[in-house]
């Protein structure tokens, strides 16, 4: 029996810029009700993420930075938190440096740019997010962000993530949330372990677990929950490891594992 369920967001949950479409919504409030917790998982810092929990009255912790930080759902106040230490973010800077490619940081939920550009203007906007522009940034002290975004135009996307790959330590690793997308993170820490510390939180089982994504940053979760589930529009290294694949998320794919799975 599943008793909670992780949902990451853009591409998953929502098609970007969207808000929940009406079955998902249905779906979720109909499984709520039947007392399984539903818990976002997403790369997205609190504020960010917070327009689709509110839509669809969750209350339960929310998974942000891509595992890096988990937030009382109700508060935003941290519960769980881990911080890149201050040589790993510079060396995040010198591989974006290298191949000209934007990066960013976060204090809390305010994105710090050392210069402005359109995909910080874009980024921003979107999400309705609070920025700082400090061309000095790499030289204070402690930096403590929770992951470096890079973003790589989607066309060499790909290439790029394999390129930044190979000049970052051992310890970190890239991953992508959506196109151009390149979300650098602690390897030892990911949406798995954010799951496993909200697991314990409630009391759950890994396989009282469900968890639904699109892309290499969910690949963690998807492979650690006790069913996990990627869309058909995710990445096919994601699918070859899910134990279900589902309808894209246009076609409203997490209702669909709802109610075939979990309502049935």
């Amino acid at each position: 029996m599943i008793r909670l369920l992780a949902l990451d967001l853009d591409d998953t949950l929502v098609v970007s810029g969207r808000p929940v479409s009406p079955r998902n919504c249905a779906a979720i409030a109909a499984v709520r009700e039947k007392g399984v917790k539903v818990v976002i998982a997403t790369g997205r810092g609190f504020a960010g993420s917070m327009p689709i929990p509110k839509q669809l009255g969750l209350t339960e912790p929310v998974i942000n930075y891509g595992g890096s930080l988990v937030s009382d759902g109700q508060t935003g106040e941290p519960l769980y938190t881990h911080y890149l230490q201050d040589e790993d973010i510079r060396a995040c800077f010198s591989a974006a440096d290298r191949f000209g490619l934007h990066a960013q940081i976060y204090d809390g939920d305010t994105v710090i740019v050392r210069k402005w550009g359109l995909f910080a203007e874009q980024y921003c906007a979107a999400l309705h997010l609070p920025y700082r522009i400090e061309p000095n940034l790499l030289q204070k002290k402690p930096l403590a962000s929770p992951k470096v975004l890079l973003f790589a135009e989607p066309p060499v996307a790909d290439e790029m993530l394999q390129k930044v790959s190979a000049l970052l330590p051992e310890h970190l690793q890239a991953l992508t949330s959506k196109p151009g997308f390149l979300e650098i993170g602690d390897r030892r820490v990911g949406k798995d372990t954010a799951l496993r510390w909200i697991a314990s939180y409630f009391g759950f089982k890994r396989e009282e677990i469900a968890a639904i994504g699109d892309n290499t940053l969910d690949q963690s979760m998807i492979e650690w929950a006790g069913v996990g589930c990627c869309v058909a529009n995710g990445a096919e290294s994601v699918k070859a490891v899910a134990d279900r694949v589902l309808p894209r998320c246009e076609d409203d794919g997490v209702a669909w594992f709802i109610e075939t799975e979990l309502l049935s």
